[in-house]
């Protein structure tokens, strides 16, 4: 597989890219439970939270990026809806799952550029962020399901 080279957004200076968290719910419908953003260390193209980036809130990270308000506003929906339209592709292909991360990058210009897409994804870190709500909310669907951490 070739993945085509990917200058992406930075803000402080810093590489960051999102994570868009779907989970299903009782009824088996995907919804968007969080997006927050992976800011890399300066000078480095990773993002990774075990290579040393960091967790951040997806709109103070675009607003550092340079977008505006409205615009970040209309990136996150479609980033939710690209979660959810993701989610459905894997049940058109094998059915079980019920959470899904996608790390999309965004290169300079704001487009988005789906990297991977994780069926187990870590959601431990979020634990450490001032803001304890996306944890909740990814927990409370999670326990329906049987998941615990």
């Amino acid at each position: 597989m070739l993945q085509q080279g990917i200058l992406l957004a930075r803000t402080s200076g810093r590489p960051f890219d999102v994570r868009v968290m779907v989970q299903k719910t009782t009824k088996g419908k995907w919804v968007s439970s969080a997006t927050f953003t992976k800011i890399g260390r300066a000078g480095k193209v990773a993002t990774n939270y075990h290579q040393g980036g960091k967790l951040g809130y997806f709109f103070q990270t675009m607003a550092g990026a340079g977008f505006k308000s409205a615009s970040i506003r209309r990136k996150k929906t479609k980033l939710e809806w690209l979660g959810c339209i993701v989610g459905n592709q894997f049940d058109s292909y094998k059915k079980g799952f019920r959470e899904l991360g996608l790390d999309v990058a965004l290169d300079v210009k704001g487009k988005p550029w789906i990297l991977e897409v994780n069926t187990k994804p870590a959601i431990y870190p979020l634990k450490y962020l001032k803001d304890k709500s996306m944890y909740r909310r990814i927990l409370s669907f999670s326990k329906q399901y049987g998941r615990s951490n």
